[in-house]
């Protein structure tokens, strides 16, 4: 199949899809999340954003191969089936109908509503205002994608620039500031003492919430089939694409260090850092930059899910697949496939709204996925000895030691996930091997 796509992208295309699809929103709400995780030590939440890139580029670089080598539409899902059978594959499309996309749905629109309060002067503990706020951002952006042909990629193509615009003036005048007189490690003798006794249990808590932020590297490989010169532009983009998301990561977060200690940031949150560095006024100017990109990552999400019990369905493995599978004579959309994640992602915001964790929502989807990244990893070596001759245009270099590195820090993610957790893990867990039950054969 690879031979049939047109061979159109060079590195810096590559580089600028790396970045584009990782970057999102979760570098704007998760410092003081990690912060709290590593128990307010800034070494070690620092450590954790650099350990969190390097794990993504090994990651990336091992599933490459195997996106490379199974060219197909449906990326990590057309992986497995290939390499474990049509039964497994299911149940990834199954955790993203049933937990992932739902939950990521609630989370981003909680946050932007969070991000609309601080904008508006409103307060961000005001449940109404957010759970109302969030209830019309999924609802309008499920009708746009419902009910229009295009409007959701013109919203997305938009939306693109103004994620990366409040990151730059935050980590250049956090860098500028320095207000931060006690110095960006700061620490008090109470942190001092409690993270000395465990900092690599720290280490491994505060890398579940920051896995989120790095979330997307997986679609990496899918790209290999558009590059003029595969086997040197993909590695080049993987690894200088993620890892200019660490460097951009760790500056921004050493930037806010640099203007308020960890207690403080956790206080202030992202809209105190702001107002120190900018005024009420140039706030109010970032915070319309992180909304607007909210907005394009909620619309991103909900345009992907509203596909994903279509594709189960025309696959002919989920139950009602005539339901599932009808598309709208008028806006050619999944209408009922739509409505189906709509309703998902309003119960998974209540429960959200009802815990008063909204976190969790995002950080145990995301390394549960990890279980499925490890099957990724582990499918290389299965697919290097049952396919010898398969043809690979990439190899991941420095085999086998880079997919054991990315298999050891995958599995570590969903393990440290499954102790900070365990209720929610086991629950996401349970939920995803409903699937094995759901499963129809359509043979």
């Amino acid at each position: 199949m690879s031979e049939n796509l047109e061979k159109r992208y060079g590195f810096s295309v590559a580089f600028s899809m790396v970045v584009g699809i990782v970057i999102g929103i979760g570098i704007f709400f998760k410092a003081g999340q990690i912060l709290t995780a590593a128990n307010m030590n800034p070494k070690i939440a620092i450590a954790a954003w650099v350990l969190g890139g390097i794990i993504s580029i090994l990651s990336g670089l091992t599933a490459a191969e195997v996106g490379a080598a199974i060219p197909e539409t449906g990326g990590m899902i057309a992986w497995i089936k290939r390499i474990y059978g049509e039964r497994i594959a299911f149940l990834v499309g199954w955790a993203q109908l049933i937990i992932y996309f739902p939950a990521l749905i609630a989370l981003i629109a909680y946050y932007f509503a969070v991000f609309t309060g601080n904008f508006l002067n409103i307060d961000p503990s005001n449940t109404a205002f957010l759970g109302g706020t969030a209830f019309v951002a999924i609802t309008f952006l499920f009708g746009i994608n419902i009910f229009t042909k295009n409007v959701g990629g013109k919203i997305q193509t938009a939306a693109t620039a103004a994620k990366i615009i409040p990151l730059l003036l935050i980590t250049i005048f956090g860098f500028i500031s320095g207000d931060n007189t006690s110095g960006v490690f700061y620490m008090t003798e109470v942190t001092r003492e409690v993270t000395s006794s465990s900092p690599l249990v720290l280490l491994g808590l505060s890398l579940v919430p920051i896995m989120f932020a790095f979330d997307g590297w997986i679609y990496v490989g899918t790209i290999a089939g558009d590059l003029k010169n595969v086997k040197k532009d993909l590695p080049k983009a993987i690894i200088l694409g993620l890892g200019f998301i660490a460097v951009f990561y760790v500056a921004l977060n050493v930037a806010l260090l640099n203007v308020f200690t960890a207690e403080e940031i956790v206080q202030q949150g992202m809209f105190g850092v702001a107002t120190k560095l900018f005024g009420p006024m140039g706030a109010k100017f970032i915070f319309l930059g992180i909304m607007i990109s909210a907005f394009g990552g909620l619309n991103g999400m909900t345009l992907a899910s509203t596909r994903i019990p279509y594709t189960l369905a025309i696959e002919g493995h989920l139950p009602k697949k005539e339901f599932f599978s009808k598309i709208d004579d008028k806006y050619k959309q999944p209408v009922n496939s739509s409505v189906v994640m709509y309703i998902l992602g309003i119960i998974f915001l209540i429960a959200m709204l009802a815990t008063g964790n909204p976190d969790i929502f995002g950080d145990v989807p995301v390394a549960l996925f990890w279980l499925f990244y490890c099957l990724v990893f582990l499918g290389l070596f299965i697919l290097r000895k049952r396919e010898p001759n398969l043809e690979r245009p990439y190899k991941v270099p420095f085999y086998p030691v880079v997919p054991v590195l990315a298999l050891i820090g995958g599995a570590s993610i969903f393990v440290y996930a499954a102790i900070s957790n365990p209720g929610y893990m086991a629950i996401s867990v349970a939920l995803t091997l409903t699937g094995l039950f759901v499963y129809r054969d359509n043979k």
